[in-house]
């Protein structure tokens, strides 16, 4: 059993003490609840639960923009509005806050104006910037570095605020933190960071052109920040806690030894600085953009620590390992650790840190769908804890345990061994069937691609918890109907999965399927064209340029991978994109035959056009085993399709339905 003295230990916040190292950072699922005025009781759910979870500090937005609905955005227009004017709304906020402090925690309330008070001013003056048809495209070409403003005001053109106007919005902001000191609150969070939001635009050069008293060096850069606080002190108490969010060092703008300077500068108004990336991406890492045990902030948040500041340095940007977060703690890097996923993926993440179990912490495989799963489907969810979203009703899919039954689950892929898992832990008598030599399913390609680590670790995750569980996992063997008709089981979970399909075109049959080429990229030639611009072909292009590959990826698609998570994910596979040596695509093409050594295909003009290339992956879909599932009905009394087999899907998919399936015997 391992110990965390140092995670686990106390610290003070001015005269406030937190109860360990652990900050729940500024979170919250965008589509937990739709129209209400106020925070519906499944927010309020969802905000407790990071405090029973552990958190020190559980931060909770400000989400009173008005105009919230206006937004260019649509991931914005459906984010919580709450109209705190009708005054009974604030008991809602009452009930959140108080429920937190039943579990020891503290509360921060989150002030980030994203869109400045009036839509034509900002930090300095801004030109007018059209909005293209493709948001997204306008956030991986960076062009939310210089016009973030102008693109948070819709295109519209900005007017440097003048001396009063900011006068006025320090007012309305501090006037905004002492009304939720009011209603129980017990600190603020202030975003700082990545140029972002109007606060971010004052310290960054990137974005302060001013040459009077609000720019220049960092002092005077930093000169809002300071009278921010200031006024927030003055109405809420002297040792009324602030955070910052900032951004220690970024890529041709702030210095960390202007921070330095900054945190000095900020003795006494500021209590904790919250060290983001310099960039949104960046700070909600995948496995595109990070990679284990390296931190991106760190450096920055080691070296003001080591300035001597007494403003406490907090950490943020999936620091989920809890040895590599006690280590930071112990080595005096940080003082504290701010997480979101990490308390989102695991409802028992703080209780299992306290047993000294950390490998049975279910990792966050940093999708970033908790963040937004697409941009049709507008709810939330997490891929490996199928409780987030329906945790206010678990009741409704679980059904208690009436008599210990005998379960075959048949497959070992993310759905079947989360439902034997889940059968186990019910009490029953649980046989897992995997014809493979090694559980895993589709999952085990997942070792092979760098940037797929985070779903290699799920995968090693699941095989370690089958194997403390008691279920009876049979490798090597394909279960029959017969085989399980001798078994004499009362029920059956069919987890069998979905086999790669060939596209309808004239020469796929020679083809590579996608499952194949993992592990055997030394198989195929130098070039190659990837037939299928999805996630999963432009990821199989992406691994066979990164084994030195000369790849080509052809796609009906105007974008590569469509399907995949459309923030801060879908702008990382771009970027990772553009290291790769090698990696070609072309766009809203129509593939038309694979031939000896070429594919044809016609371009976005109608003209025809080959390819030559050594060898082609097709991809043309996956089909379901269903046909194979449903020889298996009439043996049990309870027989149960899942995952794949029952309708392809992702690992997500996979995963509530085995959450729910197996929570029914």
């Amino acid at each position: 059993m391992k110990n965390y003295p140092h995670l686990l230990s106390p610290v003070r916040v001015g005269k406030m003490v937190l109860k360990n190292r652990f900050v729940s950072s500024n979170s919250l699922p965008h589509f937990l609840q739709g129209s209400e005025p106020f925070p519906s009781e499944q927010v309020i759910g969802h905000v407790v639960s990071q405090a029973k979870n552990g958190a020190a500090v559980v931060t909770f937005a400000d989400w009173t923009n008005k105009k919230q609905r206006e937004s260019f955005n649509e991931d914005g227009k459906r984010f919580p509005m709450y109209d705190l004017d009708d005054l009974s709304n604030e008991n809602y906020i009452c009930q959140l806050a108080d429920q937190v402090h039943s579990f020891g925690s503290r509360i921060s309330i989150a002030i980030m104006p994203f869109t400045a008070l009036d839509p034509i001013y900002d930090v300095c003056d801004v030109e007018a910037m059209p909005l293209p048809g493709d948001v997204a495209t306008t956030f991986r070409e960076g062009q939310n570095d210089y016009h973030m403003g102008a693109l948070m005001r819709g295109g519209k053109p900005g007017k440097a605020l003048s001396h009063a106007q900011i006068r006025e919005i320090i007012e309305i902001y501090a006037g905004r933190v002492r009304y939720y000191q009011k209603l129980g609150f017990d600190m603020a969070t202030l975003h700082f960071a990545y140029r972002a939001t109007l606060f971010s635009r004052f310290i960054s050069p990137i974005t302060n052109k001013r040459t009077d008293e609000y720019g220049g060096d960092i002092r005077g850069r930093g000169r809002f920040a300071y009278e921010l606080c200031a006024r927030i002190k003055e109405l809420c108490g002297k040792d009324f806690p602030i955070e910052l969010q900032i951004t220690g060092s970024e890529k041709g703008g702030t210095a960390i030894g202007e921070t330095i300077e900054f945190a000095k500068m900020m003795e006494g108004m500021a209590d904790i600085f919250q060290f983001r990336a310099d960039s949104p991406n960046a700070n909600h890492p995948t496995g595109y953009n990070s990679r284990k045990h390296r931190y991106e902030v760190l450096a920055d948040c080691a070296a003001v620590k080591a300035s001597g500041t007494p403003i406490l340095c907090e950490v943020v940007g999936g620091f989920q390992d809890v040895d590599d977060a006690e280590e930071i703690i112990a080595t005096g890097k940080a003082d504290l650790i701010g997480a979101a996923r990490a308390f989102f993926v695991d409802g028992e993440y703080y209780r299992k840190i306290v047993e000294g179990r950390p490998e049975d912490i279910v990792p966050c495989v940093r999708c970033n769908k908790c963040h937004v799963p697409s941009l049709e489907r507008w709810f939330s969810l997490c891929t490996v804890n199928p409780t987030i979203g329906i945790a206010h009703k678990l009741d409704k899919f679980i059904e208690p345990v009436r008599s210990r039954k005998k379960v075959a689950v048949v497959g070992g892929g993310p759905a079947g061994m989360n439902a034997a898992l889940i059968c186990a832990k019910r009490g029953h008598a649980v046989t897992l069937y995997e014809k493979e030599n090694e559980l895993g399913g589709q999952l085990k390609i997942m070792d092979y691609p760098s940037f797929k680590w985070p779903l290699a670790d799920y995968r090693r995750y699941l095989v370690g918890q089958l194997g403390k569980s008691g279920v009876d996992v049979r490798l090597g063997t394909s279960a029959s109907p017969e085989m399980l008709r001798a078994g004499g089981f009362d029920a059956i979970v069919l987890a069998l999965g979905a086999s790669p399909k060939k596209p309808p075109l004239p020469g796929a049959d020679k083809a590579w399927d996608i499952l194949g080429v993992f592990g055997h990229e030394k198989e195929l030639g130098k070039r190659v064209v990837v037939v299928g611009g999805s996630e999963s072909g432009t990821e199989a292009g992406m691994y066979l340029a990164e084994n030195g590959h000369e790849v080509t990826i052809i796609t009906r698609q105007r974008t590569l991978a469509p399907d995949a998570t459309p923030i801060h994910y879908r702008e990382c596979i771009d970027e990772y994109i553009a290291t790769l040596d090698g990696f070609h695509d072309v766009r809203c093409a129509r593939t038309t035959e694979i031939g000896a050594g070429y594919v044809g295909y016609t371009d976005s003009e109608g003209k025809e056009c080959r390819i030559e290339c050594d060898d082609v992956v097709a991809l043309g879909g996956m089909e379901p085993r269903s046909g194979e599932a449903m020889a298996f009905y009439g043996i049990a009394r309870e027989t149960y399709m899942i995952g794949d087999c029952h309708e392809v899907g992702c690992v997500r998919d996979c995963t509530r339905m085995a959450f729910v399936t197996a929570n029914q015997i």
